[in-house]
């Protein structure tokens, strides 16, 4: 298992989109960094990375550096496995492996956990220079003042969650191209239902069926923050009051049980179907 592993680790990593997307991913962040350097040097206010970005709402809230990034590397995450396993359905490859492996589910299995593996590195780098251009554009524009060791290492167990549920949501695009037999059709699928489904309809219109939803508790689990839901029926000065439905590591949890479904689904076609 280890050897069929390792070979399924080096066939990941030597595709172009493992390492072409998460540069073009790196490049944006530093864009979106050049671009709020201009924003703070012309404002009134100075960028302080513990009050702005590090931490809300006093020293005892996680740590929420990563905010909208611990969102996008799961979709990230996804897209990378769905485009691993669907582009050697499409040529032909997976035939030839299962001539020399033919226990389907062990090589279904090396390939989640090797490139599973692998995207939860490459989401950990990429929050890490997320982290580290934040830092740099305090320390050029505006303050690092209060930055301790207890925020540091809040701050690396946040980058850790953030590849934990990278690699979760690797698993679930390997999963999904399976059961659609097209990456092309999972990742179409898979964004819309992303920007329009959970993230827009879902949330606005049934924030309670939000909560349970794998997007929603990846981006509470890796920003250190309560998975909540906007209540309509109550209203007051501020607004809409927003209701605490569960933690992030029961947000973990549940994200991990929706990677569980989609596997096992996923396991069960691949063993009991064609896959020519």
């Amino acid at each position: 298992m280890n050897r069929l592993v390792l070979a399924e680790t080096k066939r990941y990593w030597a595709r172009r989109i493992t390492r072409y997307f998460p540069a073009v991913l790196a490049v944006l962040i530093f864009g979106g960094m050049v671009i709020a350097f201009f924003v703070v040097r012309n404002g009134d206010s100075n960028f302080d990375f513990v009050r702005d970005i590090a931490r809300s709402d006093g020293p005892n809230r996680p740590v929420t550096v990563l905010g909208p990034i611990a969102s996008l590397l799961p979709v990230m995450a996804f897209v990378l496995g769905a485009s691993y396993i669907g582009a050697d359905l499409k040529s032909g490859v997976i035939e030839q492996l299962l001539t020399w492996e033919p226990r389907r589910n062990r090589l279904l299995a090396a390939r989640i956990i090797g490139g599973g593996l692998s995207t939860a590195l490459l989401a950990a780098i990429l929050a890490i220079w997320m982290v580290a251009l934040l830092y740099g554009l305090a320390a050029i524009v505006g303050t690092t003042g209060g930055t301790d060791a207890d925020l540091w290492i809040d701050t690396l167990v946040a980058i850790v969650r953030t590849g934990i549920a990278s690699m979760l949501f690797f698993a679930i695009g390997v999963a999904v191209t399976l059961l659609v037999s097209s990456s092309v059709g999972a990742i179409v699928g898979f964004v819309i239902y992303w920007f329009i489904g959970e993230n827009f309809l879902i949330s606005a219109f049934l924030p309670k069926v939000a909560v349970w939803l794998p997007i929603t508790n990846a981006t509470s689990f890796g920003n250190g923050q309560d998975v909540e839901y906007i209540d309509g029926s109550v209203f007051s000065e501020d607004g809409f009051d927003l209701i605490s439905h569960h933690s992030y590591e029961m947000a973990g949890v549940y994200l991990a049980l929706w990677t569980l479904l989609f596997v096992v689904a996923a396991g069960f076609w691949f063993s009991y179907r064609d896959v020519d």
